[in-house]
């Protein structure tokens, strides 16, 4: 029962007359036939869903990378293997590899780029989201150097030389850097990255061995320069697949310590914290 303060009259003419109709109505609906409306969910629940959603995109897009560094692997090992053993036809599957690198590669950064809009504040999340975009790149150019191995095996215009025990020593130890880079990146393994960091310079030194080895065929008569320079295009392209290796594993120890690698004249340094004072 409606009491007479929760009672509103209201009168209303009646067109074409001087009479109004008088129309009590209550000012509030019965009881019991309101709606039952969810409350909108809170700040707090928003956050507790949004931060839900951000850890399966980023795990998604870990498990991409990962697999992109096996992808990439396997390209650059078909690549260096036909080389090796003069094999066209295991040459053209290296190659062939090359353009789901390529659609990977675009792919991880599309996604990568919507999280860092997702409002995460937390230092290692956003350091994940960078990792993986400038691990992406790496992979992206490690296919590009395999892709040109594999290109220089098909060149009609390759001979058969004999190239130094050096050269397939240095060619197996930076697939075995490639290894380790993966392995590191796949379970956040900051000692193993560190362990592929020190052997860079061994590759610098095979690179200069490989050099000289060239060098002086050549002044005997035995290599052609274009044969040559074929050689050497193709220890640059090992060479900068060893590089990329290294820039794989600064970013990890980047990720799990938030520390930046220097690179210095005298090599690999202990990672450094950033300086911010200036």
């Amino acid at each position: 029962m409606f009491t007479p303060s929760s009672i509103i009259t209201r009168c209303y003419p009646v067109p074409g007359s001087n009479r109004s109709i008088r129309w009590n109505r209550p000012l509030f609906p019965p009881y019991g036939s309101y709606t039952s409306i969810a409350p909108s969910p809170s700040r707090r629940d928003r956050l507790r869903v949004n931060d839900s959603d951000f850890k399966i995109r980023l795990g998604q897009l870990h498990e991409d990378i990962v697999a992109q560094g096996e992808r990439v692997l396997e390209q650059a090992t078909k690549a260096v293997d036909a080389y090796f053993d003069h094999d066209p036809e295991l040459a053209r599957e290296a190659a062939s590899m090359e353009a789901e690198v390529d659609r990977v590669d675009v792919e991880i950064e599309r996604r990568s780029i919507p999280l860092l809009a997702m409002g995460q504040t937390d230092e290692y999340a956003i350091r994940s989201v960078l990792t993986i975009v400038k691990i992406n790149n790496e992979y992206e150019r490690i296919g590009d150097n395999a892709d040109s191995i594999a290109e220089t095996t098909l060149d009609p215009r390759r001979q058969g030389s004999n190239l130094p025990d050096t050269f397939r020593v240095m060619a197996n130890s930076i697939l075995g850097m490639l290894r380790d880079a993966n392995r590191a990146l796949a379970d956040r393994d900051a000692t193993l990255a560190r362990r592929v960091l020190a052997f860079d310079d061994t590759v610098t030194e095979f690179t200069r061995e490989i050099l000289r080895h060239t060098q002086d065929r050549v002044a005997a008569g035995d290599l052609a320069v274009d044969g040559a320079f074929r050689v050497l295009a193709v220890t640059k392209s090992m060479e900068r697949i060893a590089d990329h290796c290294t820039n794989i594993c600064e970013q990890v120890i980047y990720l799990e310590t938030g520390k930046i690698v220097r690179h210095d004249p005298d090599g690999w340094t202990e990672p450094q914290n950033p300086d911010v004072s200036s």
